[in-house]
C-alpha cells in the first residue's frame, strides 16, 4: 500500500472510477468484493450461499476475501472459492487483508460479519471502495466508512433510520432469502428420551448467551400451560450451568424438572436439521432472536413461536 494510501478519499458513495458511467450505466462488469471470516460452516456460510449462486455474472465480477483462511475440510468454505471469480485467501492481519482490497480496485466492497469480527471492522474503516456496505452477520458497526446496511422493512422499519449512521437499504420483502438445507437422519427418538408418543414436545435450540431469565419464565409457563408436554433444550454452553439455570426456573414456576430434556451437540448441521422434526413446536429466545436456527425451523416445517423486538 503507498505511503499515505490508507484509505482512498471518494467523497460521497458514487461510483465514479474508470468504466464508470453517469446514471448508474457502466461499460464493464461491476467489481464487488465480499469480506468475511465465515464464509465456511459458520452461520453466515449456511445463509448467503444463494446470493452468490445467483449473481449476474455478466454485470459483476466477485471477490472473495476469506478472512483466516484456514486449510481444513470444510466442503462449505471450498464452495465459496470456487464461486468467485478472485478468491483472496487471507489471513488474520489488517494490513494484509487492506492490501489486498486496495491493489483490487473494487467498485463496491460487502462486510458479511459487521462487529462479530475486528478484523472485518479494521478492514472497512480505511474506506477502500468507493461504496461500502454491510449485510446479514449482525447489526450495523455503526463506522462512518460505511454507506449503507442492507435490512427489509420489518427487520428495521423506517423509524430505525434516526439510530443508524448508514443509510437502510431495505429490500422490498426480506433481507435474506434460502433455497433450502442439507438434512442428515436423525438421531432423536422420544422413546430414547422416555417421551410418550402422545405427548407435545416443546423446543429451543440455542447458545447458551442467548437466554435470560424472563424469556425463560416465559418458556416455563408454556410448559406448565400445557400438560403433558416436554420441554427440549439444545445450544453450546457450559452444560452444568445451563441445566441448573433451567432447573432452577422451572422449580420457582412450579414445572417438574423431569420434564426437560438437555440434549447433547451433534456431529453435523444436518443432522441438527433432522432432529428439528421430533418437536412440535420451538420456541425463540428473546431479546436475542434466533436467525440460521428460524430459517431451518421453518425449512424443516415446524411451527415457531417468537417475540418481534424494536431492532435489528
Amino acid at each position: 500500500m503507498e505511503e499515505g494510501a490508507g484509505s482512498r478519499d471518494y467523497g460521497s458513495p458514487l461510483l465514479n472510477k474508470g468504466g464508470i458511467e453517469e446514471r448508474g450505466k457502466t461499460t464493464r462488469p461491476l467489481k464487488v468484493g465480499y469480506l468475511s471470516g465465515c464464509l465456511r460452516r459458520h452461520s453466515v456460510g449456511w445463509l448467503a450461499r444463494w446470493l452468490f449462486e445467483h449473481h449476474d455474472r455478466d454485470r459483476f465480477q466477485l471477490y472473495g476475501y476469506f478472512l483466516d483462511y484456514k486449510l481444513v475440510k470444510d466442503h462449505l468454505q471450498e464452495w465459496y472459492i470456487n464461486q468467485v471469480d478472485h478468491p483472496r485467501k487471507l489471513g488474520i492481519h489488517v494490513l494484509e487483508a487492506a492490501e489486498q482490497v486496495y491493489q483490487d480496485e473494487l467498485d463496491i466492497l460487502i462486510d458479511l460479519d459487521s462487529i462479530t469480527l475486528d478484523l472485518t471492522c479494521a478492514v472497512m474503516a480505511l474506506k477502500l471502495a468507493p461504496v461500502q456496505v454491510t449485510w446479514l452477520g449482525w447489526d450495523a458497526s455503526g463506522l462512518p466508512a460505511i454507506d449503507y446496511m442492507i435490512a427489509d422493512p420489518y427487520v428495521l422499519p423506517d423509524s430505525a433510520q434516526e439510530y443508524y449512521s448508514e443509510k437502510i437499504w431495505r429490500l422490498p420483502q426480506t433481507y435474506i432469502a434460502v433455497d433450502g438445507f442439507e438434512v442428515g437422519v436423525p438421531s432423536l427418538r422420544r422413546d430414547h428420551l422416555d417421551i410418550p408418543n402422545d405427548a407435545t414436545i416443546y423446543l429451543s435450540s440455542q447458545k447458551g448467551y442467548k437466554r435470560n431469565p424472563d424469556t425463560t419464565r416465559l418458556q416455563m409457563k408454556i410448559i406448565k400451560a400445557v400438560p403433558n408436554s416436554y420441554f427440549l433444550i439444545k445450544g453450546k454452553s457450559d452444560q452444568d450451568s445451563i441445566k441448573r439455570f433451567f432447573n432452577q426456573i422451572a422449580e420457582e414456576e412450579g414445572v417438574e424438572c423431569d420434564r426437560l430434556r438437555f440434549l447433547p451437540e451433534v456431529p453435523t448441521e444436518a443432522v441438527h436439521r433432522a432432529n428439528l422434526g421430533i418437536a412440535d413446536v420451538v420456541l425463540d429466545t428473546y431479546p436475542y432472536n434466533g436467525a440460521t436456527t428460524t430459517l431451518e425451523t421453518l425449512w424443516m416445517g415446524i411451527p415457531l413461536v417468537t417475540r418481534v423486538g424494536e431492532q435489528f
